[in-house]
């Protein structure tokens, strides 16, 4: 009796530390409770909401399992393990625990609110339409729900709607985190730099130690070309969490553009030292050596970060742009396809891509990749420029023809197509002289 009345008061004393934001002293306590007595799905699920205040989602997940393991109708608990499986990428699992909620009980209303989220990110944004209103139908006034629906919104490029559905989900609960960022975000987006840095500055003094919106910040004010101020919020950020990867890494960006290329380098070896799989610091380290001319250093930085395996489209993106120029055009396809899969509606991207391949040989790929450029973009005379160039290389020149004749109905100055089309004119007429004397 005595050991499982000790574990209720560790568990209450958990629960004051909680409320005193004290949460790795909570997290002691209630461990030292759930070893006397692992039967209670109630602690297990404290247990995981500490978990979450210390942005430890993968175990704060396991912990709501626990939870549910006991007692698998705990709605909430389900709820949770729903949102941490969502904030740690796991999306599809995410979207089978939500429908499982749902199974057990169609009214409540965070089954559909919280999939909102999941179908934004997943990139299915009618659903995620179609789970807002069904939402609704449970909650009429959700911040929630409107908040969710702005990030897909936001991330279709529907930058006035979003800041509408953040704005609207201020008004609901002026407290809900992130918003401020939402909205600076997407007024970023539309440009409106000022409003942005606002919005960021508001975010900052909600929660005055979040080193990524301190990031955020920087970046904003380095487009702004207010450097000296960019860097002030990566160096408080590294003050606030030195042993964070992320600080150091966009202070050696920052330092590059600022000509100070020695520190630059302290900067981001110290990423990788913090972090060695640290997406895109080798390849800022590789730029660094390229511009020295350090052949031997830049190879070797390029080839740990292509190990990495990069998702992020703009880092694909200035890879492959940094193996074009060192002419590794193989490599450069690679990483090129990759951007493409990651962001199939990048005109860029895909044009990138075809000149790629053009430069390896392969001329039908690379007309293949220019074709969907212009589906993105009908009007790129650059894309028609390549394919014309490549019916060109296969001899192929009435196609070649066709190609410079519709770019230059679009851009009638453009002296790259003009050139080509010129010189299209007499290989052409000395393909029908030489058959004509063939015969």
């Amino acid at each position: 009796m005595n050991d499982w009345y000790e574990a209720e008061q560790r568990v209450e004393k958990a629960r004051e530390l909680f409320e005193q934001c004290k949460w790795p002293e909570a997290l002691e306590e209630l461990r030292a409770a759930i070893a006397i007595n692992p039967y209670n799905s109630g602690w297990f699920f404290n247990l995981g909401l500490t978990l979450d205040e210390l942005g430890r989602y993968d175990e704060a997940a396991e912990a709501y399992r626990q939870a549910l393991g006991i007692d698998e109708d705990d709605l909430q608990a389900m709820t949770h393990l729903g949102v941490d499986l969502c904030r740690t990428g796991r999306l599809q699992e995410a979207l089978k625990t939500f429908e499982a909620v749902e199974a057990r009980d169609s009214t409540f209303e965070a089954s559909y609110c919280n999939r909102i989220l999941v179908y934004s990110e997943l990139g299915d944004h009618e659903k995620a339409e179609e789970m807002f209103y069904l939402a609704r139908l449970y909650k009429e006034q959700c911040p929630h729900c409107y908040y969710a629906i702005g990030c897909s919104l936001n991330a279709r490029g529907q930058y006035d709607r979003a800041i509408y559905c953040f704005q609207r989900a201020l008004d609901l609960d002026e407290e809900l985190p992130h918003v401020h960022v939402s909205i600076a975000k997407a007024q970023w987006n539309k440009g409106e730099l000022e409003q942005a840095r606002r919005n960021y500055l508001t975010a900052l003094r909600q929660e005055p130690g979040d080193t990524d919106i301190l990031l955020y910040l920087g970046g904003l004010l380095a487009e702004m070309g207010r450097l000296e101020e960019a860097g002030e919020k990566y160096r408080r950020a590294i003050e606030l969490k030195p042993d964070a990867p992320a600080p150091h890494y966009c202070l050696g960006r920052w330092l590059m553009r600022s000509g100070r290329t020695t520190e630059a380098v302290r900067a981001l070896e110290r990423t990788l030292e913090l972090d060695p799989t640290f997406g895109g610091a080798h390849l800022r380290l590789a730029q660094i050596c390229h511009r020295q001319r350090d052949v031997a250093g830049m190879q070797s930085h390029l080839r740990a970060e292509l190990l990495l395996r990069p998702e992020d489209a703009d880092l694909l993106r200035d890879l492959a742009d940094l193996l074009l120029d060192t002419g590794d055009a193989r490599a450069a396809v690679a990483c090129l396809r990759r951007q493409v899969q990651v962001d199939e509606g990048d005109c860029k991207a895909w044009q990138n891509l075809g000149v790629a391949q053009f430069l390896i040989g392969r001329y039908a790929d690379g007309i293949a990749s220019s074709r969907q450029a212009l589906r993105r973009d009908p009007r790129n005379t650059a894309a028609m420029h390549n394919i014309a160039l490549a019916y060109c290389h296969l001899k192929q020149y009435p196609r070649a023809m066709l190609w410079t004749r519709r770019g230059m109905r679009l851009s009638p100055r453009d002296r790259s197509l003009r050139a080509l089309h010129l010189r299209l004119v007499f290989l052409r007429m000395a393909k029908r002289i030489r058959a004509w004397m063939g015969k």
